[in-house]
């Protein structure tokens, strides 16, 4: 009879305790423009970050960006390292109301090229596709975990 009243309340105490838990990243929104989000992004990476240029992601240059052509979304922007010969680009995309994110991040994931610049590329553990809500985030760096981090301090 304890034995059954124990499990009874523990079992009470795991939902009470997950129904208390805050919510998970999937539902928070970042808000902001995708380039008034990238400044903080790289303000708060702590990495002297290359000269960048930012491009709006559309159906003429996504499979250069993301890897793939069949990534949709309601909006991007890339920031990319103004000198090719430095391996740094970073992409924010924001899916459409109701869209898969996880399908999202995963077709990035399979088909980022790390070596999509002339002649220098990064390694595999310095590609990383992450999100916050509707906000997706990807990058291939040499400073990859640090803006990562970065990215990561927008959900706080």
């Amino acid at each position: 009879m304890k034995k059954m009243l124990i499990g009874t309340l523990s079992v009470v105490l795991m939902v009470a305790l997950a129904a208390c838990a805050p919510a998970q990243s999937a539902s928070k929104r970042v808000e902001g423009e995708l380039s008034e989000l990238f400044v903080k992004i790289y303000d708060n990476a702590g990495v002297e970050a290359p000269m960048t240029m930012e491009m709006a992601l559309n159906d003429e240059n996504k499979a250069g960006m993301l890897g793939t052509a069949d990534v949709t979304f309601a909006e991007g922007l890339a920031s990319e390292a103004a000198i090719m010969t430095i391996p740094h680009s970073m992409v924010l995309l924001r899916v459409a109301e109701g869209a898969d994110v996880e399908k999202t991040k995963q077709l990035i994931r399979d088909n980022a090229n790390p070596r999509k610049w002339i002649c220098v590329g990064v390694e595999a553990d310095q590609v990383i596709v992450d999100s916050i809500g509707d906000l997706v985030f990807f990058v291939m760096s040499a400073d990859a975990d640090a803006y990562h981090k970065s990215f990561l301090k927008l959900g706080e």
